[in-house]
């Protein structure tokens, strides 16, 4: 598996991967990462030239911030995350970056693929640092998580 900075075609690739994950990604998701695409970085894990995920991140006031990311239906749990989030944790230590964080939806909701989800982040060493509350009616409440890089 191949991890490298997106393409413009790549990026497309990628956004198909997140519509297929409506679970994930409802419209207004897809439209917020289509202007994240444009404004941040994108790696995309691929092999044989078929994408098989992506993650979109930032930096701010001295911390990584992991945007977004996805593996594709049918791969997942196959460490392709787990390979997305170790190229994020190197290039953040190249930037002497010691923390990376990331919003999800708050674990007051239920909902079984965001339990996956932090599931996944709280065993790759993501911890709790606090609450967000929604800030635009039909919003949801987030949990914010961070990872302490050494």
């Amino acid at each position: 598996m191949q991890l490298a900075m997106a393409t413009g075609q790549e990026k497309k690739g990628a956004i198909d991967i997140a519509k297929d994950l409506k679970e994930w990604f409802n419209y207004e998701g897809i439209k917020n990462l289509k202007t994240d695409f444009k404004l941040n970085n994108v790696v995309i894990a691929k092999e044989k030239g078929k994408i098989f995920g992506f993650i979109c991140y930032s930096s701010n006031s001295g911390k990584m911030q992991l945007l977004w990311m996805a593996v594709r239906r049918g791969s997942q749990n196959r460490g392709i995350g787990q390979k997305l989030l170790k190229w994020l944790e190197e290039e953040a230590k190249k930037f002497k970056l010691h923390l990376i964080e990331v919003e999800t939806l708050s674990d007051k909701y239920k909902y079984f693929p965001y339990n996956k989800t932090r599931d996944f982040y709280y065993k790759s060493g993501f911890k709790k640092a606090f609450y967000k509350k929604a800030r635009f009616e039909g919003w949801d409440d987030q949990v914010v998580l961070e990872k302490t890089l050494n």
